[in-house]
């Protein structure tokens, strides 16, 4: 639920809701956003602590926060006001859905379009609402819409956020408007339609046209001039101070956008290590731990005992820490496993507690699906990879037990007091010298090797206690070889996914090598909880990052120098927007705005070096370093040099990409490198268009100064800084000319001029 508090903004004598995205230029890394405003506190509601708040206890440091901005066409505050096309506005209420809703083309009042409600057969039938923002605060406003209900079906009626309720409908058969009028307390309201009727009949309708919410005390002509809502801004507060001037209190809210989260964490684990923890593994033992230790610790954060070495036999043998070596990409060691022969040497144990699958305290199951998993290396066959057993004394023990049979190939074991059955995977054999995975699926009766899926129909297994590595659950069997990164999950509702944990073998053995930039810095967002990435344009091959190292934004950043692309947080929810640097390949002018109407204190066109690029020496991990140069370039200004270290899978691509710089920057244009405009003053279409234009939008600057080197200016936003009050929208965009992302393109009478456009991209 979102409150709105647009009342309590102040946005007159001197006060503003201010906004900075985005980047300085193209060659500068984009910045965390953040936006800042004050807000009325006279009643003492927004002051953190306040218990008595009726926002409590959401009113904190790390609460979200939006900015919304409404630009009318009309006197329609409504977005889809005649539901010709679904932009998603009209939606169902959580927990009161009707049957069915959405747009129809079997009857309509206007268009070809109107919008059908199915009622449910319970309670009311359901509930259909749409939000309404922008509003002005203390004034009457009027909902309509045009309603046809059949013959049999319930009269229906509209309220606003359940409190304010119209009349219902009174005719069958035929169009009918409905209204609701009431006098807003916030700048955003819920406008809903329901039934009058305690329990529809099955099959009853209505439908919805022309529908209309507009300033006043009734309902006028309908205007098909619909609304639209531009998100400004998306964060999470970082600041919420409590400030006086004499008595009068008020709060200043500072945020930052999602860019902040990934600055966030300190130093990333491995690939493999971030998504074992990712998919929030219940127990996990890496047994990365260095020389000369002892035990293995669990790093799921369940606080389990740590895994310690436990004597098989007489005596002898060996377990070393730190000694051997797991999956390739992670570079961790792992434990070796050195016995002096099946049934004399070491071994790895520890009581599960808290049980898996139980609470431990009073045994009550808890939900859930097992799913174990595991890294191991062995020449040896015959040898038991790990057990989870009851713990039972002697003959009353049960066990799942992994093991490799004779020639090698898996095995899995149930173990009962009444007997024991054995289950021989079709996989090839795994005693090979080479590292492989394994995961174990109880729900889905499949053992996964390798990302390979096997069926075996083993049961249904809990309260394991004990988890023994390297031997039976009673010492036998002893393994010869290395064992690394156990972990258990316990899947609820079909989380963890099963295709998450099988993607592990990717990440241990390739670090997800030769995966498109895109989804790399999905995988890396989803390290530091991001909950999605949107991707934009098409994208290259990235190589590995198996050992990580650093926080998840400086990796993050590897990629989008490698894609040479733009990442940045989304304005309208909690992710971010990864581009690729095809966005801007012969980039096309979406908004306009004459010299004239620019606020021109002090307009700039730039002629210098800043961004001046004559030579690059580029390189990637385990590949060629090349130098690409522009020798005219260099012989009139001298070097301009700059380093390129990505992350290409072939030696080719590292040259393109120095290539690409150096056509583009190797000599300086005149440019102009800010774009000022009061927004607010120009007409709704030219402010609907500047509110869209985000980075890597195109405006065009027509009607420059006769001393400009060209009467119009094309130039493409980096970012900018933004200022809302009660009558003035500014905005200062950062700006590049946008004629450097021009490519050639054959035959084309704008991008294939000799000499001129035909500037090779790749």
């Amino acid at each position: 639920m979102w409150t709105d508090l647009t009342g309590r903004a102040r946005l007159a004598g001197g006060g503003e809701i201010s906004i900075t995205r985005g980047a300085s230029d193209e060659l500068a890394e984009t910045q965390t956003g953040t936006m800042s405003l004050e807000l009325d506190n006279q009643d003492g509601v927004l002051t953190p602590g306040n218990a008595g708040s009726p926002y409590w206890p959401e009113v904190r440091r790390g609460t979200p926060v939006r900015v919304i901005a409404t630009a009318l066409a009309g006197k329609n505050y409504l977005t889809q006001p005649g539901f010709e096309a679904d932009d998603g506005s009209w939606s169902a209420v959580a927990g009161a859905a009707p049957a069915s809703a959405g747009p129809d083309t079997g009857r309509a009042k206007s268009g070809p379009c109107s919008y059908r409600i199915g009622w449910a057969a319970a309670g009311t039938g359901g509930v259909v609402q749409c939000p309404l923002y922008g509003l002005t605060i203390g004034v009457p406003y009027t909902a309509s819409v045009y309603v046809w209900v059949p013959a049999g079906s319930p009269a229906v009626r509209l309220d606003v956020d359940g409190l304010a309720v119209g009349p219902a409908s009174t005719l069958t058969g035929a169009w009918q408007r409905v209204s609701v009028t009431w006098t807003t307390s916030s700048a955003a309201h819920v406008l809903r339609v329901t039934t009058t009727t305690a329990s529809p009949a099955p099959g009853a309708t209505v439908w919805l046209d022309e529908a209309q919410v507009e300033e006043g005390p009734v309902a006028t002509t309908w205007s098909s001039s619909a609304a639209t809502h531009h998100p400004r801004f998306f964060g999470v507060v970082t600041s919420w101070p409590v400030v006086w001037a004499g008595l009068h209190s008020t709060v200043r809210l500072t945020a930052s956008d999602m860019l902040s989260w990934p600055g966030r964490r300190g130093a990333l684990g491995p690939m493999l290590v971030e998504e074992v923890l990712g998919d929030e593994a219940r127990l996990y033992y890496p047994l990365s731990e260095p020389e000369s230790s002892t035990s293995g610790g669990d790093q799921s954060g369940y606080g389990r005992p740590s895994m310690t070495i436990r004597q098989s036999g007489t005596g002898g043998g060996t377990l070393d820490f730190g000694k051997g070596v797991g999956p390739p990409s992670d570079e961790l060691p792992a434990p070796l496993f050195v016995p002096t022969s099946a049934s004399a040497g070491l071994y790895l144990q520890t009581r599960i507690a808290p049980l898996l699958t139980s609470s431990g305290a009073t045994g009550t199951p808890v939900l859930g699906d097992q799913v174990f998993e595991c890294w191991f290396n062995t020449g040896t066959p015959g040898r038991t990879i790990m057990s989870w057993s009851s713990g039972a004394p002697g003959a009353l023990d049960s066990a799942l037990r992994f093991q490799l049979d004779g020639t090698g190939r898996l095995q899995i074991a149930e173990v009962l007091p009444t007997g024991t059955s054995t289950y021989t995977v079709a996989a090839p054999s795994l005693a090979d010298g080479r590292p492989h995975h394994l995961v174990w699926d109880e729900a889905g009766q499949a053992v996964w090797v390798d990302a390979v899926q096997y069926p075996v129909a083993t049961g249904t297994w809990a309260d394991r206690a004990v988890l023994t590595v390297g031997a039976t659950e009673t010492g036998g069997s002893l393994w010869v070889g290395t064992i690394s990164h156990v972990a258990a999950y316990v899947r609820t509702g079909g989380y963890p996914a099963i295709a998450e944990m099988t993607d592990h073998y990717q990440a241990g053995m390739t670090g997800h090598a030769g995966e498109p930039a895109w989804i790399r810095m999905y995988r890396l967002a989803g390290y530091a909880r991001i909950p999605g990435v949107i991707p934009r344009g098409v994208f290259s091959a990235v190589s590995a990052q198996g050992t990580l190292g650093a926080a998840p934004l400086s990796h993050m950043r590897e990629i989008e120098r490698t894609e040479g692309g733009r990442l940045f947080a989304d304005r309208a929810g909690p992710q971010l927007v990864f581009q690729s640097r095809t966005v801007r390949y012969n980039p096309t002018a979406t908004a306009s705005v004459p010299y004239a109407s620019l606020e021109t204190g002090d307009v700039v066109v730039a002629v210098d070096d800043q961004k001046q690029t004559n030579l690059v020496t580029a390189s990637r991990p385990g590949g060629a370093t090349q130098r690409v140069q522009d020798p005219a370039s260099i012989r009139r200004d001298g070097i301009y040099e700059d380093q390129l270290d990505i992350l290409k899978v072939t030696d080719a691509e590292v040259t393109d990409a120095a290539t690409w710089v150096v056509n583009r920057y190797s000599v300086p244009q005149p440019e102009l490198r800010q774009v000022p405009v009061e927004a607010a003053t120009l007409g709704a279409a030219t402010y609907r268009a500047l509110l869209d234009a985000d980075i890597s939008t195109v405006i065009r600057v027509p009607g420059m100064p006769a001393q400009a080197p060209a009467p119009s200016a094309t130039v493409i936003v980096e970012g900018y800084t933004e200022r809302i009050t009660a009558a003035q929208h500014f905005l200062d965009f950062h700006t590049s000319r946008a004629d450097t992302d021009s490519v050639w393109v054959l035959d084309d009478p704008s991008y294939s001029v000799l000499g001129s456009t035909t500037r090779l991209a790749y």
